[in-house]
């Protein structure tokens, strides 16, 4: 049940373009790292599915209205319409997009439901995983205080993986948000006429 309703709640923080950081760290001081990056995972793309088939056949008229001005949304349509999975990957890992925006405006492309799903569920292990791996340290923490010993060793080695996990999704973030940027302006911002500060 706790799963279900943590899903739930994820849900809602995606539709509602609420944060959802807490939420994540939370899953792995629950869970445990493998048990909170499936759960974070899964939640986070049940999420990105509601967002996507809302916009798809609740309320495509109005986004359509919405986005009709936007450039950022125009770049994003014709970059997924080229190379929707490696679009939608890397949107995921990188933050150029936020990524409740990103589900809301691929429901009024031409990707099939499927492919978006399994490209979103794809590019958000990193994230799932790296936070997981924090609140996992954070239950472990807790646990310690209320009397549960853990040696030397553990917390050396625990240390060592959240540095590791925090250069590794630096890394990713920097890598995907500059290849991001190459799909979205091809030709640089000037060329594309696509400010990045848009929103």
């Amino acid at each position: 049940m706790g799963w279900l309703w943590f899903i739930v709640l994820y849900t809602l923080t995606c539709v509602f373009f609420l944060p959802g950081s807490i939420l994540t760290v939370g899953a792995g001081a629950a869970y445990g790292f493998w048990g909170g990056t499936l759960l974070v995972s899964i939640s986070s793309v049940a999420g990105a599915a509601v967002n996507f088939l809302t916009s798809r056949y609740l309320i495509r008229g109005w986004l359509t209205r919405k986005f009709a001005q936007n450039r950022k949304f125009h770049a994003l349509d014709h970059a997924v319409a080229k190379d929707g999975w490696s679009i939608i990957l890397l949107s995921r890992i990188s933050p150029v997009l936020p990524h409740s925006v990103v589900s809301y405006a691929c429901g009024l492309t031409k990707i099939s439901f499927l492919k978006f799903s399994l490209a979103s569920w794809l590019g958000f292990i990193p994230i799932s995983a790296a936070y997981a791996y924090a609140g996992s340290l954070v239950g472990k923490v807790a646990r310690a205080k209320a009397g549960i010993p853990h040696g030397t060793e553990s917390w050396i080695f625990y240390g060592l993986g959240l540095v590791i996990t925090i250069i590794v999704t630096i890394l990713s973030t920097q890598l995907a948000s500059r290849a991001m940027k190459q799909r979205l302006h091809p030709d640089g911002p000037a060329g594309s006429g696509v400010p990045t500060s848009e929103t």
